[in-house]
């Protein structure tokens, strides 16, 4: 969540990079069939530490499934509501 005009210039626990970086790292380990367990800590040089973690697997020498998660505490809402057509 990225909010400039209320000082959160950075995301400190990004999921979207996390899964496409060990999804990524999973693919040059090689191998053909594995289950990696990945822990991801971010966001501790600017003051939000943050844990993700993370599990890859690889079938037939591809990665097949990618899992992030974590826990997470809700600092804004929104809701974008559409005119009627």
């Amino acid at each position: 969540m990225f909010s400039p005009l209320d000082n959160t210039i950075e995301d400190p626990a990004t999921g979207s990079a996390t899964a496409a970086t060990i999804a990524l790292l999973a693919s040059l380990l090689g191998g053909a069939d594995s289950e990696i367990h990945w822990r991801i800590e971010q966001g501790v040089d600017m003051g939000r530490p943050s844990l993700l973690q993370g599990r890859t697997e690889r079938r037939q020498g591809r990665v097949s499934a990618v899992h992030i998660g974590g826990r997470v505490v809700t600092v804004m809402r929104g809701e974008i509501q559409l005119p009627d057509a």
